[in-house]
């Protein structure tokens, strides 16, 4: 068996005994969920894990090369996770390769909420994606995958989905290239489109207007979800159910160029109100424009002159000036 594998199992054998099926449950994830994700829990010993797989015949080296221990200063192999909910993170082949802890509410402000494990032979944070795998049959029907920030917030749009999306989060805080690569090998994006559902702070904003980038050249249609202020969508879910998250997710919709328009002209703000400002908006966004697949142009050229109080020919003419500058050879 592989050594993520046995950590995996030991992590779930601890969980009956720890705080996190309650904490759980509280998240609206009951025991079948549990089961499904293969959740576990990292009890606060420093060496549990270590001492469990040194008795199941992995030598050191092995155990600190696969990210599931480290060294101290003292050269003490201690436990890369501990005091944590665990979830298993799996490659496109259903291989565990790295795990995600969530530290407990309780925990220190100081302590991370979120832990990944750290760069491995088998594990880069930005090429892969948490819960591709478990999302493999949905996305083979035709579902919408759905990008999260978390992994919760993937279980928790899993549940409230039924089988309608196929959600997949983030492991770490950008999407990248290679993983925009490995969910368009796992579904058609230019048939089925995708949604981001991050969080609706100032960072998901900023995570949301890089994923457009990526998105816009892959997919046929990429829109992001508006979620009230200061949540996500297992934040969501736990407080108010799975209904109430479903409808958010098909209800509240809007298309992800327009947080790309507007998080440009947001950077103007304090600026527009003099001419110098509004005509500085109006090149910066246009080349902003300029970029986007044809499909987008037309919505936002009109946004975007509702917004600097433009008319839309104005607009136009500085998008199509921009689209010149873009594709004319330099001289």
């Amino acid at each position: 068996m592989a050594i993520h594998d046995v950590a995996a199992r030991f992590y779930r054998d601890q969980l009956a005994g720890s705080w996190a099926p309650s904490y759980l449950g509280k998240r609206g994830f009951d025991p079948p969920v549990q089961q499904r994700w293969q959740i576990g829990y990292a009890p606060t010993n420093r060496d549990s894990l270590v001492s469990r797989l040194r008795a199941a015949g992995y030598p050191d080296s092995l155990i600190e090369t696969s990210g599931l221990a480290r060294r101290t200063r003292n050269g003490a192999l201690t436990d890369t996770f501990r005091d944590r909910v665990m979830l298993p993170i799996k490659d496109p082949y259903g291989r565990i390769v790295a795990f995600i802890g969530r530290a407990a509410e309780s925990a220190d402000p100081n302590v991370p909420k979120y832990l990944n494990s750290p760069t491995t032979p088998l594990y880069r944070k930005g090429d892969v994606l948490f819960g591709l795998w478990e999302a493999r049959t949905t996305l083979q029907s035709g579902a919408m995958p759905v990008i999260t920030e978390g992994p919760f917030d993937a279980i928790a749009i899993a549940i409230a989905g039924h089988d309608r999306y196929a959600p997949v989060a983030l492991c770490g805080t950008i999407l990248t290239a290679r993983q925009v690569s490995v969910l368009a090998t796992a579904c058609d994006l230019r048939a089925v489109g995708v949604l981001v559902a991050f969080d609706a702070d100032n960072g998901g904003r900023r995570a949301a207007v890089r994923a457009y980038r990526l998105l816009s050249q892959v997919a046929g249609g990429t829109a992001s979800v508006r979620f009230p202020a200061g949540s996500d969508p297992a934040r969501i879910m736990a407080d108010h159910g799975p209904g109430i998250l479903a409808a958010l997710l098909c209800h509240r919709r809007t298309p992800l160029a327009d947080l790309v328009v507007d998080a440009q002209v947001a950077a103007w703000s304090q600026r527009l109100r003099f001419a110098e400002g509004q005509i500085g908006a109006l090149r910066a966004t246009a080349a902003e424009i300029a970029t986007m697949p044809a499909r987008d142009v037309a919505r936002q050229v009109g946004r975007l002159a509702d917004l600097l109080h433009l008319d839309h020919a104005t607009v136009t003419e500085a998008v199509t000036d921009a689209l010149t500058r873009l594709i004319s050879p330099p001289r």
